[in-house]
């Protein structure tokens, strides 16, 4: 359950030396880095981040859910760099660049409580498996951080590319977000586990 009196999924080196780790308050810089880039936000260009202020802001929630419920969105870094990337701080890091964030955390859904998921890369980091990483660590933590809680994700409707990776993932897309008309819902149907209902119940 714990490592050096911390949870596994505080810290997990994936493949090809790549690292999830607990977010930090101090990796603020680096997540502007990635999230002030226009090419991350292509569907949602107005949440482009203007500066470190925003960033600050964006995170500070995801910082204290770390905090209050013993999990959350993970740093996520890589071993090589490109122009503008930048390298992580804490212990460990080892020189790796952060490549954005990725993970899961407390949120509801039409008044229901589920586990959203989520992940962002800088455009360099895309394409290497990263959100196939993040969703399969999400598999394994979700069931001991919140037993029988649905997990999804929520995305654009013109994000083809995050569905597709979901989907392989075992998210079973349900269409719009119930009271949107902009967001799409896929719901983790984990192994063995029947058909998912909009409702978020299996069903045989």
């Amino acid at each position: 359950m714990t490592s050096g009196g911390r949870p596994w999924w505080a810290r997990l080196e994936e493949r090809d030396g790549v690292l999830l780790r607990r977010l930090s308050a101090d990796d603020a810089p680096a997540v502007l880095a990635v999230h002030g880039d226009p090419r991350v936000y292509v569907h949602d260009p107005h949440e482009t981040h203007p500066d470190l202020a925003h960033t600050q802001v964006f995170i500070a929630p995801m910082v204290e859910h770390w905090a209050r419920h013993g999990f959350g969105y993970w740093t996520v870094l890589v071993p090589d760099a490109w122009p503008g990337a930048v390298a992580g701080t804490q212990a460990g890091d080892d020189g790796r660049s952060v490549a954005g964030l990725g993970g899961v955390q407390h949120h509801t859904v039409a008044g229901r409580p589920v586990l959203n998921v989520y992940f962002r890369f800088a455009p360099e980091a895309q394409g290497r498996g990263l959100a196939g990483a993040v969703l399969r660590q999400v598999g394994e933590l979700a069931p001991q951080v919140a037993p029988g809680c649905d997990v999804v994700v929520r995305t654009r409707p013109a994000n083809a590319a995050a569905r597709r990776v979901a989907e392989r993932a075992g998210y079973v897309d349900e269409g719009l977000e119930p009271g949107t008309t902009d967001m799409q819902l896929l719901r983790w149907r984990p192994p063995g586990r029947g058909r998912v209902s909009p409702a978020g119940r299996s069903g045989a």
